[in-house]
């Protein structure tokens, strides 16, 4: 198994991808299981068949692009995946029809997004028409939102990005900080301790072949691993990098005392998919509720390649478009008169007084940036307190 995995990055490239594999009755059965109340049937239909994928190519095996390497030793030069032109990367959330909802690339250190909103609204529930109602009602300098909402590519030059965050740090005098990293000692101390629980706990069983795929079981006493993983990592916590949270004080009491595993697909000696039936972490559930998610894994996946006629979006028309969508398409230079109905689900705040927008704008909020906040559902502490984190 360990080599399955290991050939992982032998390639130029890889995808992953993460489904849901339960019908839209098991996620039914299962929430009604586990929670307060059933999950509705149209969210349940939504949620079915849902997936989220991944694909990263390069210009040689992936494991060795500078990126990825040394994960766990010395981050000084590693380079910002990001900015790497060498890299190409794509992140997908899609229907069980196969129908992207939302679609992220980088290529050539650009960023390029599309997103599928009335998609969107439509497995949730709500009436796609409300988009072409925001979108029409948006003015003119909000071009690239409603090049958004309609459903067409926009590109975002990383680089420029990234020199503006620099530029923003430096004008707030903030240093660069290193990225968290572990000691190479303490990095393999902790992998020794780790293999040792594994292997004391986790059992493997050949499941057989079928159309030249392997199937092997793999298992553990969930409560039992866990407890031993605890144990095993906590005297270690003390040489983990700063920026890390505290380590928790006990090990999880929520774990089931069961048996838990997973199904593995071994293809030509590699890794080719895996599934988990979530609903054996639950300590609620009977015997038939199930609620099954597989990961699969393709190491051709198609390279990643730029959307032609992509729209060039500026940082600053980004979280204008954004705050302006997330506000329900109400114009952020507008004083909130005649503003359309928000479609998206908001909070409601107190309206800001003129003194209020006054003191924010002098925190260094804009008064039109406030406004956005504020139909976002945010009060004026809310909004105080971004200002003073900036």
């Amino acid at each position: 198994m360990s080599k399955a995995f290991g050939k992982v990055g032998d390639g130029k490239s890889a995808g992953f991808t993460l489904s849901v594999d339960a019908t839209p009755e098991q996620i039914v059965a299962f929430t009604k299981a586990t929670g307060d109340e059933a999950i509705d049937e149209q969210s349940a239909k939504g949620l079915s068949g849902l997936s989220v994928s991944v694909a990263v190519s390069a210009d040689k095996p992936l494991k060795d692009v500078d990126a990825f390497k040394n994960a766990a030793g010395d981050q000084k030069d590693q380079k910002d995946v990001t900015l790497d032109k060498s890299v190409r990367i794509s992140y997908l959330i899609a229907d069980k029809k196969g129908t992207p909802l939302l679609e992220y690339r980088q290529v050539d250190a650009k960023g390029y997004l599309h997103v599928d909103m009335k998609s969107v609204l439509k497995l949730t529930g709500q009436d796609p028409a409300e988009v072409d109602t925001v979108a029409k009602d948006l003015p003119a300098d909000m071009a690239p939102a409603k090049t958004l909402l309609t459903g067409k590519w926009v590109t975002l030059d990383l680089q420029e990005l990234a020199d503006e965050a620099k530029k923003d740090d430096a004008a707030k005098g903030a240093k660069p900080q290193a990225a968290p990293s572990v000691d190479p000692a303490a990095g393999k101390e902790l992998f020794n301790s780790l293999k040792d629980v594994f292997n004391r706990t986790v059992t493997f069983e050949d499941k057989g072949k079928k159309d030249g795929t392997e199937h092997i079981w793999m298992s553990a006493p969930a409560r039992q691993a866990v407890d031993e993983l605890y144990k095993a990592v906590k005297p270690l916590s003390t040489k983990f990098p700063q920026q890390f949270k505290k380590f928790p004080t006990e090990a999880p009491t929520d774990v089931p005392d069961r048996k838990v595993g997973v199904d593995l697909y071994l293809k030509d000696g590699a890794f080719n998919s895996a599934t988990f039936d979530l609903a054996q972490l639950e300590k609620k559930v009977e015997p038939g509720v199930n609620f099954p998610v597989k990961l699969a894994f393709n190491q051709e996946a198609p390279k990643v390649e730029a959307p032609a006629d992509a729209v060039k979006m500026t940082s600053e028309d980004l979280v204008k478009t954004f705050l302006t969508l997330a506000a329900g398409g109400a114009d952020a230079e507008a004083d909130g008169a005649g503003a359309p109905v928000p479609p998206f689900n908001t909070t409601n705040a107190a309206p800001l007084t003129d003194d209020q927008l006054k003191s924010l704008a002098a925190l260094g909020i804009p008064e039109a940036q406030a406004k956005v906040f504020n139909k976002m559902g945010m009060g004026f502490e809310d909004i105080k307190a971004i200002a003073e984190e900036k």
